[in-house]
C-alpha cells in the first residue's frame, strides 16, 4: 500500500507537472503571474504531450526495502549490510548508495512504448570506479538503467564523470553525450526524453538541454527484458571478489512517464528541489559501521572505503589540513584519490570533499592522472596552497610524474590541476615527493628506485614551478643504506634538534615484504647532520621507527610549539573478504610527538598531548599495587580505552607486560610483554581472534635499553582493531587486532619466571571523535 506521504507526493508532483502545462499552453513563462502577449507572428507551438506517470520509486521508507508507488509492488535493495540506507532527500527520504554494495533491480514495462522520459535526482560524491585500464576498455556505470547491450535504455555515467543517455529507437541505438562532467556533491536533477511525435530524443541536467538528436517519427521504442535498475550497470566490472562500478551517492525520486516532459516541466522539477541539502545526503550514514567492533572511533579515517597514507599535513593559520590516497567506493583499491581533512589539534577531524581524483586533461581519451592520484606532499606559500603528487597513466610521458594542483580557496576546497612539473628520467622509478624551504630555496625528495634499489631523487627550486635535479643528497650511497627493496616510499626529511636532521623512508618491494617477519615493510630512519645541500647519516644501517611492524608512512607538520607530530597509517592484517565485509579498510595511527633522544641518535616517540581530550573523565580510574605471576584480570574493560600501566622497579619477573582485548574465557587475547633477559619486545597474537581472517603471529623485536631505558611505563590506547603503545614516552609501535566476541574487552597484567608488581594502572574511557 502507498504511505500517505507518497501518496501526497504523488498529487504534488501531478499538480506541479498540470499547472506547468497549463502555463506553457498559456504562453507564460516561469515565474510570471499572467499570460504574456504573444505574438501573431510566432510559431504555433506543438500541443503539450500527455500520458501517465508508470514508474515511480520515492525511496521515502527509513531504510531496507522499497516500494514502486504506481504498482505498489516491493522492491528489494542489495545491500551487502542488509539494511538499505535512508538520508535526507530533496523529498522526503532518498536511497543511499555506497558504491560497491548497494543497487536495485524493480520490475518495469510500457503498454505503448512510444514516447518517454525518464528522471531522477542524484548526489553523487564521487564518480563509480573502474580498473586502471586506458580509456577503450572502460565500461561505464549506469545510474539508471533498463538495457541489455542493445535494447532498452540507460542514463550512463563513467569513472571520469562524463555521462549519457543511450535508447534503442526502431531498432536503432541512439546515444547522447553530455560535454561537461556530471556535478559532484550536490543534488543534480537528470532526465532524458524520446518525443516520437517532434522526432526528438533529448538529455537535460537541472532542466536544461545539455545534448539532443534528431530521429525518425512515430517510431517504437525497443525495451530490454530487464528489469529497471538503479545504483549500478547490468554490466558489472569486478577485481576479485569487490564490485567495482557501483553508484556512490543518493538517489530521490526516480520516475518513468510514457510521454515526454517538456523542458519547461523539468525545470520547474529542479527548481523546486534545488535548494535540498546534498552534504547530508553524501554524508556516510552512522548506522552504517554503528555495530562494527573492529572499527575505530577516535582514530582518523576517511568516512569508508579505502584509504592508504596520509601525507600532505600542512599548517595554515590555526588550521591543520591533512590529505590522504582514497576510493570512496568501496573498500579496494583502484584510481585513487587524494582525500581531505582538516583539525586544529591533530585529534578530531572534519572530512571535506575529495581535493583531487583522476581526469582527462589530455584530449578526451587520456589524462596525466587517469590511472590515480598517488600520495605527495602540500605546503603553503604566500596563502596559496601547492600540492605536489604522484601521477600516473597509460600513455608514457610522466608516468610516473610528479604534478602540481594549486589552491588559493576557502579551506583549500577547490583544487586547478596544472601540467606536470617532473618526469622520471633521473631514475628508474619514483613516487611521493616531500618538500621543504630553506632560505629561499624549496627542496624536493622523491622516493625512488635507483640502480635496482631503494633511493631517493633530489630536486630544488626557487618558485616552486621550475625544479632542478640533483644528484647528490646523501653522503652515503643508496644501495650501502638499503635493506634489499626495489624502492623508497614517502620520504620525510626535517630538524630534529641539536643539529640533526632526520630521515624516515618506507622501503618495499624486493626482499621487503608485508608479512615477512625478517623483513617487513615497515618506515626507517637515520638521524645526520645537513649541510650545503648534502646529508650525511651517522650511520649506515636504518633504525626501525616502530618497535614492532604495523604502522608506517608517517606524514609530519609542527603543533603550536614548534614539535614534531606524526600521523601514519596502520594498515590491514585481515583478508579481503573481511575488508569487503566491513566495508572499509585502513585507518590512521594517533598523533605522536617526535623528539631526540638524549643519545643524539634516536629517534624518541610520545602521545600527543591534544589526545587528553579524548577522555571522557578529567581524573583516571585508579588501582594501586597490582602483582601477578601469571594472568590477572585488572577490572579495566573498553574498545575505547587508554590506559597507563606502571611499574614497580623493584619487579623480580623476567617477562612483563599486559594483555589487551581479552575476554573471560581466554579464547580471545593480545599480549604484549618485555623479556627483561633478551632485551626483546613482544607482541603475541596467536589468541587474537578466532577466526583465520587475522594475521595471527608471533612477532619478537629487538629492544634498545640503552636508547629508551627498560621499560617502566606502558602508555596504551585500545580503538577497535587498532592499538597504539608508546613505551617510557620514548619507544612506539602499533598494531590491529580482531577480535570478534562481544566481551573481548578486557585487560590484564602478565608476568613469567617471577613476579611483576606494578605501583599503578590509571585508565579512562574514550569519547569518538565526529569525523563527518
Amino acid at each position: 500500500m502507498k504511505t500517505f506521504a507518497s501518496q501526497h507526493r504523488l498529487q504534488k508532483h501531478a499538480l506541479l507537472v498540470s499547472l506547468i502545462a497549463s502555463l506553457t499552453l498559456a504562453g507564460c513563462k516561469l515565474g510570471e503571474v499572467g499570460p504574456s502577449p504573444k505574438s501573431t507572428n510566432e510559431p504555433e507551438q506543438p500541443p503539450v504531450a500527455t500520458g501517465s506517470l508508470v514508474f515511480h520509486l520515492a525511496y521515502d521508507e527509513p531504510s531496507g526495502n522499497t516500494e514502486e508507488q504506481v504498482s505498489d509492488a516491493a522492491v528489494v535493495i542489495q545491500n551487502q549490510f542488509n539494511n538499505a540506507e535512508r538520508v535526507a532527500g530533496v523529498n522526503g527520504n532518498a536511497l543511499r548508495t555506497d558504491g560497491f554494495s548497494t543497487f536495485l533491480d524493480a520490475n518495469f514495462s510500457l503498454a505503448n512504448p512510444k514516447n518517454l522520459t525518464v528522471e531522477t535526482w542524484v548526489a553523487l560524491e564521487s564518480y563509480p570506479s573502474d580498473r586502471e585500464l586506458p580509456y577503450d576498455q572502460h565500461k561505464p556505470s549506469a545510474l539508471v538503467s533498463q538495457f541489455d547491450g542493445s535494447k532498452g535504455f540507460t542514463l550512463d555515467i563513467n569513472t571520469w564523470g562524463e555521462y549519457s543517455f543511450r535508447i534503442n529507437v526502431g531498432g536503432t541505438l541512439v546515444t547522447l553525450k553530455a560535454n561537461e562532467r556530471f556535478p559532484l556533491n550536490a543534488w543534480t536533477h537528470v532526465a532524458a526524453v524520446v518525443d516520437s511525435v517532434q522526432g526528438k530524443v533529448s538529455l537535460l541536467l537541472n532542466g536544461v538541454l545539455v545534448a539532443s538528436s534528431n530521429i525518425s517519427k512515430n517510431q517504437t521504442l525497443q525495451l530490454a527484458e530487464r528489469p529497471l535498475r538503479v545504483g549500478k550497470s547490468h554490466t558489472d566490472i569486478v577485481d576479485g571478489i569487490f564490485l567495482l562500478n557501483g553508484i556512490n551517492g543518493a538517489f530521490d525520486d526516480t520516475r518513468v512517464y510514457d510521454y515526454p516532459l517538456t523542458s519547461t516541466a523539468l525545470l520547474a522539477t529542479y527548481q523546486a528541489g534545488s535548494s535540498a541539502d546534498s552534504d547530508a545526503a553524501i554524508k556516510t550514514p552512522a548506522s552504517r559501521f554503528a555495530n562494527d567492533l573492529q572499527r575505530p572511533k577516535f582514530h582518523a579515517m576517511p568516512p569508508a572505503g579505502w584509504t592508504n597514507e596520509p601525507h600532505g599535513l600542512v599548517r595554515n593559520g590555526n588550521q591543520l589540513h591533512m590529505f590522504y590516497q582514497r576510493t570512496p567506493n568501496g573498500p579496494f583499491k583502484t584510481q585513487s584519490h587524494w582525500g581531505h581533512m582538516v583539525s586544529e589539534d591533530f585529534v578530531n577531524w572534519t572530512v571535506l570533499p575529495d581535493a583531487l581524483y583522476p581526469t582527462l586533461d589530455q584530449g578526451s581519451t587520456s589524462g596525466f592522472d587517469m590511472k590515480g592520484i598517488w600520495a605527495g606532499d602540500v605546503v603553503v606559500s604566500n596563502g596559496k596552497a601547492y600540492a605536489f603528487y604522484t601521477n600516473v597513466n597509460h600513455s608514457g610521458d610522466f608516468n610516473p610524474g610528479i604534478a602540481l594542483a594549486t589552491s588559493d580557496t576557502e579551506n583549500f576546497l577547490t583544487w586547478e590541476k596544472q601540467e606536470p612539473l617532473i618526469d622520471s628520467d633521473q631514475v628508474q622509478d619514483f613516487r611521493d615527493p616531500y618538500l621543504w624551504e630553506e632560505n629561499g630555496t624549496w627542496h624536493m625528495l622523491i622516493g625512488a628506485k635507483v640502480q635496482g634499489k631503494g633511493g631517493l631523487a633530489y630536486y630544488t627550486s626557487t618558485n616552486l614551478l621550475d625544479w632542478t635535479y640533483k644528484p647528490t643528497f646523501s653522503s652515503v650511497s643508496y644501495a650501502n643504506m638499503d635493506v634489499g627493496s626495489e624502492v623508497w616510499e614517502l620520504p620525510v626529511f626535517e630538524p630534529i634538534g641539536n643539529g640533526k636532521h632526520i630521515l624516515v623512508v618506507n622501503p618495499v618491494g624486493g626482499a621487503v615484504s608485508k608479512y615477512d617477519n625478517n623483513n617487513p615493510t615497515r618506515g626507517l630512519y637515520w638521524m645526520g647532520t645537513w649541510a650545503n645541500g648534502v646529508f650525511t647519516p651517522d650511520y649506515i644501517q636504518p633504525k626501525k621507527l616502530d618497535l614492532v611492524r604495523g604502522h608506517l608512512s608517517p606524514t609530519v607538520e609542527r603543533n603550536e610549539d614548534g614539535v614534531l607530530t606524526a600521523i601514519g597509517i596502520v594498515d590491514e592484517r585481515r583478508g579481503s573478504q573481511a575488508q569487503l565485509d566491513a566495508g572499509w579498510a585502513h585507518t590512521f595511527s594517533l598523533a605522536r610527538e617526535w623528539y631526540l633522544l638524549p643519545d643524539n641518535a634516536t629517534l624518541g616517540q610520545r602521545p600527543s598531548e591534544y589526545l587528553t581530550s579524548l577522555r571522557t573523565a578529567a581524573t583516571p580510574t585508579s588501582v594501586a599495587n597490582l602483582s601477578t605471576a601469571d594472568v590477572t584480570a585488572t577490572g579495566a574493560t573498553g574498545r575505547q580505552l587508554e590506559f597507563v600501566l606502571t611499574l614497580d622497579p623493584n619487579s623480580t619477573a623476567e617477562r612483563y607486560g599486559f594483555e589487551v582485548l581479552a575476554n573471560a574465557d581466554r579464547s580471545e587475547y593480545t599480549r604484549v610483554y618485555y623479556d627483561a633477559i633478551g632485551k626483546r619486545i613482544v607482541l603475541d597474537k596467536r589468541n587474537s581472534t578466532t577466526t583465520n581472517e587475522e594475521d595471527k603471529t608471533l612477532l619478537v623485536e629487538n629492544y634498545d635499553e640503552a636508547a629508551f631505558g627498560k621499560p617502566t611505563k606502558f602508555h596504551v590506547f585500545i580503538d577497535g582493531s587498532v592499538v597504539d603503545v608508546f613505551i617510557n614516552d620514548a619507544a612506539a609501535f602499533s598494531f590491529r587486532s580482531y577480535p570478534t566476541k562481544a566481551d573481548s574487552h578486557g585487560i590484564n597484567l602478565f608476568a613469567a619466571q617471577g613476579t611483576a608488581t606494578f605501583s599503578a594502572l590509571d585508565y579512562w574511557s574514550l569519547k569518538a571523535i565526529a569525523l563527518q
